[in-house]
């Protein structure tokens, strides 16, 4: 019986797949945010964070107060203090080492498309005046406004332009900061250029990602609608989560990645991507689970193990077919995944220059993702749905 329940509120759930901002969803539940401080000044008020662990937001009156942190053990991360200050509002004291942006910014540059795909959701797209890579962005209007030369190429890390940079005069400059030398704040604030630091890459949970629309929405006044939106998608993810858990009777095996120069790459599947497996009922055995954050394994290890896995998926993103893939290395004739055809790629959906929706827009729709990955693994679940971003290799 209660597998036929399951099923129901399966399908149920799954028929509706919004894409804009909502409101009236249902709330999850709040998780404690490690290395949270014990002590706080009396007039801050915490805006409740339910998955993300590098950063937090309080209220002080009508000013926002964020911090980007290092949780507790983390090995990276970056500590960094934000007063965004609606404009015509006094600057509160007692903040000194805080760095103060008044709100609404109006002129801001991005690193990625992911960063891109979080502000499109918030309305802002036309503020983007800089991008990191040209090629890594595959927003159409972006790259039609980089062709008008609207938007200009910045660079990225330690190839940034600051000619560009200077010349853009962004309020706030979104760049990832991970605690690697790499990191281009510091050169940022030395040229009088406010960064704002993002660690959304970092998080352990795909919600995780997604919760820093609120991050960004600060920036912008519109901490209502990126609440709203991550509310609303989240209430999705968790109902399909919790639908799927008992719903089967064992987990497939499952590898990610694909070898590149004698090594094996996980492709981007850190432990928010490895989360996704979980919850949708599938069992990742590449790695252990106190090593998701390393990407790169040895081929040797990949192999052994990816023989008699399950299931593929996030191949090399260039494969649209098994042929492309055994091209590659022949020995893939071996994996159980690719002699029963349960191979699949995360390319079914791409912008006009090749690149796969996945990455910059399937991570702010993560309950689609998730429900894709649970038409994978247990496709008698979710028997009418239609795969969205991903696609079986023949």
């Amino acid at each position: 019986m209660r597998f036929i329940v399951n099923r129901l509120m399966l399908a149920v759930l799954v028929t509706v797949q919004p894409l804009m901002l909502f409101s009236g969803c249902g709330q999850v539940d709040k998780i404690d945010l490690p290395g949270k401080p014990s002590a706080k000044q009396a007039s801050e008020e915490d805006i409740p964070l339910h998955y993300a662990q590098y950063f937090s937001m309080q209220k002080i009156g009508a000013v926002t107060l964020i911090q980007i942190r290092r949780p507790t053990g983390a090995h990276r991360g970056v500590f960094y203090r934000y007063l965004l200050v609606p404009k015509g509002v006094a600057v509160p004291s007692g903040y000194p080492d805080a760095l103060v942006v008044f709100t609404p910014v109006k002129k801001v540059t991005c690193g990625i498309g992911l960063q891109v795909s979080m502000l499109d959701r918030l309305g802002e797209i036309e503020t983007i005046k800089g991008i990191g890579r040209g090629k890594w962005v595959g927003n159409p209007e972006i790259r039609r406004r980089m062709a008008t030369g609207e938007v200009l190429e910045t660079g990225m890390s330690n190839d940034m332009n600051m000619e560009t940079m200077v010349s853009i005069d962004a309020d706030i400059a979104f760049v990832y900061a991970s605690g690697s030398d790499t990191d281009s704040h510091s050169k940022l604030l030395a040229m009088g250029i406010k960064p704002g630091l993002v660690s959304m890459q970092l998080e352990e949970h795909p919600l995780g990602v997604l919760e820093w629309i609120k991050f960004f929405g600060a920036f912008y006044g519109k901490e209502k609608e990126a609440g709203e939106y991550f509310t609303c998608a989240a209430d999705r993810y968790e109902k399909l989560a919790e639908s799927v858990r008992g719903s089967f009777s064992e987990r497939p095996t499952v590898i990610v990645g694909h070898s590149a120069k004698d090594i094996w790459t996980t492709h981007g599947s850190s432990a928010w991507f490895i989360r996704f497996l979980h919850d949708a009922g599938a069992r990742y055995v590449l790695e252990d689970s106190t090593a998701y954050d390393e990407n790169l394994i040895s081929l040797e290890h990949a192999l052994k193990v990816g023989i008699d896995a399950d299931f593929w998926v996030n191949p090399r993103y260039t494969a649209e077919s098994m042929a492309d893939l055994i091209g590659n290395d022949s020995r893939y004739r071996c994996f159980a995944s690719v002699k029963s055809g349960n191979v699949y790629n995360n390319n079914a959906l791409t912008f006009d220059d090749g690149r796969t929706l996945f990455w910059e827009i399937g991570m702010t729709e993560p309950d689609v993702v998730l429900s894709d990955l649970v038409s994978i693994f247990h496709t008698d679940l979710l028997p009418r749905y239609r795969i969205k971003y991903y696609r079986r290799l023949e």
